[in-house]
């Protein structure tokens, strides 16, 4: 399989869970908007590795790899950073620890800032 092909196809599912975030929103499902908005913008980011030939198999790995080779070395503004570390960390509390809550504006805010995410890492793979 080529790589425009799987780039495609990690762009592609970071469209659909935002959209997925979305929807639990206007639903009130607040810990399952945050998991959709992480995955996607780990999946947009995925797209954007997947274009320089890099891969990895943690979320861990693929969180360092955004700081130390594109956020390091500029390719990535800071404030991206810093929300793919917040989602990060949230979508761990939302996963994994009982009685998690999240305020519905500070959520809204989220997954639009992670719409922004996203078109930056697609104009980043369209480079």
């Amino acid at each position: 399989m080529s790589r425009e092909i799987l780039v495609g196809y990690w762009l592609e599912k970071a469209w659909q869970d935002i959209a997925s975030a979305a929807d639990n929103l206007s639903a009130g499902r607040l810990s399952n908007t945050v998991r959709d908005a992480y995955f996607a913008c780990f999946h947009a980011f995925s797209a954007v590795l997947m274009r320089d030939g890099k891969a990895f198999r943690k979320h861990k790995e693929v969180r360092s790899a955004l700081h130390r080779d594109y956020i390091h070395e500029k390719k990535i503004e800071v404030c991206w950073g810093k929300h793919f570390d917040w989602l990060f960390d949230n979508r761990q509390k939302a996963d994994y620890r009982p009685l998690v809550e999240f305020e519905s504006e500070q959520v809204k805010e989220i997954v639009e800032k992670s719409r922004g995410f996203l078109e930056e890492m697609n104009r980043l793979v369209n480079k």
